[in-house]
């Protein structure tokens, strides 16, 4: 394998807890959480192991009850926590009431922040991650919001909910206000640092994608970071726990884990593409929600990881957040989400009661008593009241355990309204201790999938390859556009589609039948040379619209040099809110009616193709998010792509994979709901996504499957380790022998494949002889042996 080097930072991970050799994983970064007393030892104990050492803490939300009380100023600051409709305050998870609030980021908030950070730079972390920078959209009722909205706006707050022009302003004015802060405390600890004489302390943001934060209900500055001069790049927040919510097409609402994921990890890639600002993406093997099997958590996070090699800037990667909880916990044996819940309730009860906590199960009564009276008279509202967390909408009356999680923030508002304040607070904590602790079928994580997680690990640190990639299956140069606008519209009155099938209802067409999609952030389209890579792009101001009008002449520059931009529906509510196309001397009823007037086809064109200098604009009134519940509607999408690349004069295909050739690696992904032939991939490969590592022929990609191999055929002719559960270093090759030590976590087993000239004569684990299995198609051997954190030396002699 290539020698890593440590300093380009490729891999890292985020952890709370301190130094453990069984989490001890070998990526370049670790990413202490959190700044309590423990943080500077937890700092050493890290860096002692030989990691780089980042700081990673909440900005939106975290340990900052000193702030909210008034212990840090002599002055009570509830104002300041998010708050929904009714003045119900918006805490951070399932466990509440330890004033844990989601913050609107007044100024003194930030000035308290500010002064918690400089300790980060005392410590001698190299970058500090500030994370989530979320503002939900049914906040915008607290007490300092309507103060930042007389102050921006010079009008009195207005209930968001009593218009589309109230709402887009609201969720407008809260990006801004983390914006505000980002760019504050990010200019404030590198002055500090310099102060320090560190010239080059960086600055991250970690933040779901935009698709995400949009379907979830969450404002955040996403586009923004790129203009926060000191904000040195971003963690892209994928995970299983935001790509399985659920999407539609063809009329079926389902969770598309690696489309959906795919989607999202491009949309974080558009963010950075064309800059200096550094990305890693983020895969986790489990999620947070506890309550799903390994098989689960296992075939979601290869979907993800696919999906994130599936874009080639991907080139640094998260490789999982709270290693602790992957490796130190069990998780149930089966998925739980889908089970009745007076199934799972009884045995809990049961064993509560068998471990004299009679209390706590009668209070778990009372919970799920008062919880079915409100599932049954509030059912709407519930759903409304989600913080994220993906879930199936119920289909039947009986109450699930999922259910659960998707009522239970409603449920905790309905319980703020009770006169008697400590039976809700019982109540509340009965339903959180339900909720994460249901069941005893539980287990470690299996042996198979620790060893594949670090096989997985140690390729990921590998995947640059600029120059050197290859499409083995996709078709390039077709994008979608995407604005931040799309979190502007998400809120009461007049709520987007809820499943983003305004966005979804293009996206997935184009991704089942083959295309590689490229994801284009409108925000950045004015930017040179942002689209060279794209000639045919897809844009609806339906749930989005455009934030100045020098989009429009940068998408009609393009179009005239050659490109096909297809427009698609007629808007919605939100076009007549009070915006630059009917403001300051313009009076245009729908901003794309600025945009096809660009094109020289007046403000409202009929449903056609109209020829733009060398290029062509595609016009069509189709509402994407109606075709996305039609059988049929992927038809009209794809009707519309052979249109425009015929124009083009470029010829393409559909088909039911992807598959990205990057160096030696291989990510492939084949899907279901989509008609033709399975596709296969010619050769020979060592398949990374079975602990065995396993030598295959000519793989066909069939339905819902994920692929990353390795393809001998563009390994070095030399001997040479081909993949490896842990850290590869020392690799010397000699006239007949090759020695390498592997580096992984306590407790698991690794497996090497080497590439070999002839059958080993001798091989030898930590100087003791072993057997390693011969594989002579491929002309390589596998050896398995107990991994260590400090390393373990091989020598293969043939």
């Amino acid at each position: 394998m290539r020698k890593r080097k440590q300093a380009e930072e490729r891999t890292s991970f985020q952890e709370h807890g301190p130094y453990d050799p069984r989490i001890d994983g070998k990526a370049d970064v670790a990413m202490v959480y959190g700044l309590d007393r423990n943080f500077e030892a937890r700092m050493a104990g890290w860096g002692a192991a030989g990691y780089r050492l980042h700081v990673m803490t909440g900005v939106s939300w975290g340990s900052y009850a000193d702030y909210v009380r008034g212990e840090w100023d002599g002055v009570p600051h509830f104002g300041d926590a998010q708050t929904a409709e009714g003045g119900f305050r918006l805490e951070h998870g399932m466990s509440q009431g330890h004033d844990i609030y989601y913050m609107m980021p007044s100024m003194p908030y930030v000035r308290y922040l500010a002064g918690k950070m400089h300790v980060v730079v005392d410590a001698g972390a190299l970058a500090l991650h500030l994370e989530e920078p979320e503002f939900w959209v049914r906040a915008g009722y607290e007490e300092g919001f309507q103060r930042e909205w007389l102050e921006a706006y010079g009008e009195s707050w207005q209930d968001p909910a009593s218009s589309p022009d109230a709402r887009y302003r609201c969720e407008k004015l809260k990006q801004a206000l983390y914006t505000r802060a980002l760019n504050y405390l990010f200019t404030d600890i590198k002055e500090y640092a310099k102060q320090r004489g560190i010239a080059d302390f960086r600055c991250y943001v970690p933040t779901h994608s935009l698709i995400n934060y949009a379907h979830w209900r969450i404002v955040s500055p996403e586009s923004q970071l790129i203009t926060i001069p000191n904000c040195d790049g971003l963690i892209g927040q994928v995970w299983t726990g935001t790509s399985r919510t659920p999407t539609v097409y063809r009329g079926v609402l389902k969770q598309r884990t690696f489309e959906a994921g795919y989607c999202e990890y491009a949309a974080c890639a558009a963010l950075v593409r064309g800059t200096e600002k550094r990305l890693w993406q983020l895969a986790d093997p489990i999620e947070d929600n506890p309550n799903y099997s390994w098989s689960d958590y296992r075939q979601c996070w290869e979907c993800d990881v696919t999906a994130a090699l599936l874009s080639p800037e991907n080139t640094r990667f998260e490789i999982m957040p709270w290693p602790s909880r992957v490796f130190k916990r069990s998780y149930p044996t089966r998925n739980l989400d889908q089970q009745p819940l007076d199934e799972l309730l009884g045995t809990y009860l049961t064993r509560l009661r068998r471990d004299g906590k009679g209390d706590l199960a009668s209070a778990t009564v009372r919970a799920i008593q008062a919880f079915r009276h409100f599932e049954a008279e509030h059912p709407e509202e519930s759903r409304k009241e989600t913080l994220g967390f993906a879930s199936l909408p119920r289909t039947t009356d009986e109450l699930h355990f999922g259910d659960i999680l998707m009522g239970a923030f409603a449920f905790y508002k309905h319980l703020a309204t009770w006169a008697d304040k400590t039976e809700a607070a019982t109540l509340r904590d009965a339903i959180s201790a339900f909720y994460h602790d249901p069941t005893d079928e539980k287990e470690p994580i299996p042996a198979e999938y620790a060893t594949e997680l670090q096989v997985v690990h140690n390729a990921l640190a590998d995947m640059d390859w600029s120059g050197d990639y290859e499409w083995l299956y996709g078709t390039r140069g077709i994008g979608v556009a995407i604005s931040d606008t799309l979190m502007y519209q998400r809120g009461e009155p007049e709520p987007s589609d809820a499943d983003m099938s305004s966005f979804y209802g293009i996206a997935l067409p184009l991704i089942k039948h083959g295309v590689a999609l490229t994801l284009a952030q409108l925000e950045r389209c004015v930017d040179g040379g942002y689209l060279n890579d794209v000639n045919v792009l897809f844009l609806t101001y339906e749930g989005m619209k455009p934030v100045r009008p020098e989009m429009h002449i940068a998408l009609a520059q393009w179009v005239h040099s050659g490109n096909c931009l297809v427009l698609m529906g007629k808007g919605d509510a939100y076009n007549s809110v009070r915006e630059w196309w009917n403001h300051d001397g313009r009076d245009y009823a729908l901003p794309q009616a600025h945009l096809t007037e660009l094109h020289g086809v007046g403000r409202d064109p009929d449903a056609g193709s109209y020829e733009v200098g060398k290029g062509l604009l595609i016009v069509d009134d189709a509402s994407p998010a109606q075709l996305a519940y039609r059988m049929d509607g992927d038809s009209v999408v794809i009707a519309l792509l052979n249109r425009a690349m015929h124009k083009l004069d470029r010829g393409w295909r559909t088909g039911n994979a992807l598959a990205l050739r990057r160096g030696p690696y291989i990510a492939a992904g084949g899907m279901d709901e989509t008609d033709g032939e399975m596709l296969a991939l010619q050769g020979l490969f060592v398949n990374l996504y079975e602990h065995r590592l396993p030598v295959i022929a000519n793989p066909i990609l069939t339905a819902d499957t994920r692929w990353l191999l390795v393809s001998l055929l563009h390994c070095p002719d030399e001997p040479c380790v081909i993949a490896a559960a842990g850290r590869v270093t020392d690799e010397t090759v000699g006239e007949r022998a090759l020695a390498f030590t592997v580096e992984g976590m306590a407790n698991t087993q690794c497996a090497v494949r080497v590439k070999v000239p002839n059958t080993p004569i001798g091989v030898y684990v930590a100087g003791a002889k072993h057997i390693g299995e011969w594989d002579a198609l491929s002309s390589t051997v596998l050896l398995q042996f107990a991994n260590h954190p400090q390393g373990v030396t091989v020598m293969i002699e043939w």
